[in-house]
């Protein structure tokens, strides 16, 4: 070892080994070269180290003598994380050896930002999704079949509704009876039991004078 090199250790998963194989394989230098010029590479550049989920199995050590100014500037700069940033230079090389296809290099920031996004959407989805059922409720259907279809949706999600109350505690069912009016249960059984019936629907249609309303 050179006075103006320092001995470091790089360990490298079994696919980052495989592709400084084919660097080795493509432009016939030792790996111990192609990592040092990664490193370089990558500080030239101003590369970020590589984020990547670490396998603990089946990975490769090697020990490189870098340049002592390489060494010193990747620990003033990146507080000496030499295995990622060696990776990016390694991928950036891969990548103009047409031995791995452009990508975009995505930091932990994009990440956050990503995850803010998408709980932001799930968040409007949930929102919209409680919506939805009273839009559609609140639109005449003429087709016969569409809005037998539609009964049958809202039944089944009625009574998904109803099982939070089944297993709820007694606090859930007495919040359910201030807000639910009994009269509009009543109407609304009492209707689709005289649906399946259409003599004792008549009977029913003449016999109902209860309008439909809001609980005050």
């Amino acid at each position: 070892m050179s006075q103006n090199t320092v001995r470091a250790y790089f360990t490298f998963s079994a696919e980052q080994n495989r592709l400084l194989d084919q660097l080795k394989e493509k432009t016939g230098k030792e790996k111990r070269q192609v990592v040092c010029e990664a490193v370089r590479l990558a500080l030239s550049k101003g590369l970020e180290p590589a984020q990547y989920q670490w396998d603990r199995k089946k990975n490769r050590v090697i020990g490189v003598d870098l340049p002592y100014d390489d060494a010193q500037e990747a620990r003033r700069l990146w507080k000496g994380r030499l295995t990622p940033l060696a990776v990016s230079g390694i991928l950036d090389m891969a990548k103009e050896q047409g031995l791995q296809k452009p990508g975009i290099r995505v930091t932990g920031n994009d990440v956050q930002e990503l995850k803010r996004n998408l709980a932001e959407i799930s968040q409007r989805l949930d929102v919209l999704g409680r919506k939805l059922p009273t839009a559609q409720a609140s639109t005449r259907i003429s087709n016969s079949t569409t809005a037998a279809k539609a009964v049958r949706t809202t039944l089944q999600r009625l009574l998904e509704q109803l099982e939070y109350f089944k297993q709820g505690t007694e606090a859930d069912r007495r919040k359910f009876r201030e807000l639910i009016d009994p009269m509009e249960i009543g109407y609304v059984s009492s209707l689709l039991k005289a649906l399946f019936d259409e003599e004792g629907f008549q009977r029913w249609i003449l016999a109902t004078q209860f309008t439909m309303g809001e609980k005050k």
